[in-house]
C-alpha cells in the first residue's frame, strides 16, 4: 500500500474516531450551545419571520427561540444516537456524512414547523424561510466543529508523543546504547475495521480487560498505569496477539507474560501479579495449563 493510501486511511479513521468519542461528542454539543444561545439573545435573527404570517401574540424574539432549542434537542438525540450505535459497530466516513446531512434535513424541517406553529399557522414561504434557516444553522455549526475537532487532534497527538516517549526511555535505558526494544516488540493493536489505531511497547504493556464489544488495554506511562479503549472484541485480539507475549488467562482478560513477577495459588484460584500496579488477575481452570506452561520455565517469575 502506497503511503498516500495509508495517509488517506488514517485520516478516515479519524473522522469515525471523532463522531465516536464521547469527549468530542460532548464538547461539540456544549460548544453548539454556547454559540446558539449567542446567535438567538445578542444577534436575534428575528429576520426570518418575515417568511411567516404572524398571527400569533408570542414574542418573535420567544419564537426564534423555540425554533432553535427545536433544532438542538434535534442535533443532541441524533448525536447520542450515533454514538450508542457506534458503540456497537464501526462507521464508515461515507455512512457518518450520510448521517450528517439526514440530520441537517430533520433539523431545519423541525425549526420549520416550530417557527409556523408558534406564529400562528398562517401563510408561509416555506423555501425563503428553509433556506435561511440553513444558512444559519450550518454557520452555527461551523465553530464548533471546528474547535471539538482541534481539541481532539490535540489529545491524539498528545497521546501519540506520550506512546513515542514511552518508545525512547526503553531505549535509552539500556546503559551500553544498544537498542533493548526490536521492532519485534512494539505491540500493534487494531480495531474492527481493521486499521491501526494504538502501538505500545510490550516493556509496558500490562493487560487486556474484556468491555463487552470493547476492550480495554492497560499499560504503564510516565509511571502511572493508562488505560486505551479499544474498538475490538477480545475473542479478535487473541487471533491477532497469537505470536506476541500476550496470553489469555480468562474469559475477560489477556495479559502480558513480560511483566508477570508473580504466579501463585489461592486455595484453587491461581493467580498473576504484574510489575509496577497492585491488581491481581485471575486465571481459569480452561486457561491454567496454557499459562503455567509458559511461565514455568522461566527462572525470573517466582512460582507460589
Amino acid at each position: 500500500m502506497s503511503k498516500i493510501k495509508i495517509y488517506q486511511s488514517e485520516n478516515l479513521a479519524k473522522i469515525e474516531h471523532f463522531f465516536s468519542d464521547k469527549v468530542s461528542t460532548l464538547h461539540f454539543l456544549l460548544l453548539l450551545f454556547f454559540f446558539s444561545i449567542i446567535l438567538v439573545v445578542f444577534i436575534q435573527p428575528v429576520w426570518i419571520l418575515g417568511f411567516t404570517t404572524q398571527l400569533s401574540s408570542i414574542n418573535p424574539h420567544i419564537q426564534v427561540i423555540l425554533s432553535f432549542v427545536a433544532g438542538l434537542i434535534v442535533v443532541v438525540v441524533s448525536r447520542v444516537v450515533l454514538f450508542a450505535l457506534s458503540s456497537r459497530r464501526s462507521f464508515l466516513p461515507m455512512e457518518i456524512l450520510v448521517w450528517l446531512l439526514v440530520e441537517l434535513v430533520v433539523t431545519i424541517t423541525f425549526m420549520t414547523i416550530v417557527m409556523w406553529l408558534v406564529s400562528g399557522c398562517g401563510h408561509l414561504q416555506l423555501a425563503y424561510l428553509a433556506g435561511d434557516l440553513l444558512l444559519l444553522t450550518v454557520s452555527l455549526e461551523l465553530l464548533p466543529y471546528l474547535i471539538a475537532g482541534l481539541e481532539f487532534r490535540l489529545r491524539e497527538s498528545r497521546a501519540e508523543v506520550s506512546r513515542l516517549q514511552s518508545i525512547l526511555d526503553s531505549l535509552q535505558s539500556d546503559g551500553d546504547g544498544a537498542s533493548s526494544l526490536p521492532y519485534d516488540r512494539i505491540v500493534n493493536f487494531y480495531d474492527k475495521g481493521n486499521r491501526l489505531v494504538f502501538s505500545v511497547s510490550s516493556l509496558h504493556l500490562l493487560y487486556i480487560e474484556a468491555a463487552d464489544n470493547y476492550t480495554n488495554i492497560h499499560y504503564m506511562n510516565e509511571g502511572k498505569e493508562d488505560t486505551f479503549i479499544l474498538h475490538n472484541s477480545m475473542k479478535e485480539l487473541e487471533k491477532m496477539l497469537h505470536d506476541t507475549s500476550l496470553l489469555r488467562c480468562h474469559r475477560g482478560y489477556m495479559v502480558n507474560l513480560d511483566n508477570v513477577k508473580l504466579l501463585r495459588k489461592e486455595g484453587s484460584q491461581l493467580l498473576l501479579e504484574l510489575t509496577g500496579i497492585s491488581k491481581v488477575i485471575p486465571v481459569t481452570k480452561t486457561y491454567a495449563s496454557a499459562v503455567t506452561g509458559r511461565l514455568a520455565p522461566r527462572e525470573s517469575i517466582q512460582i507460589e
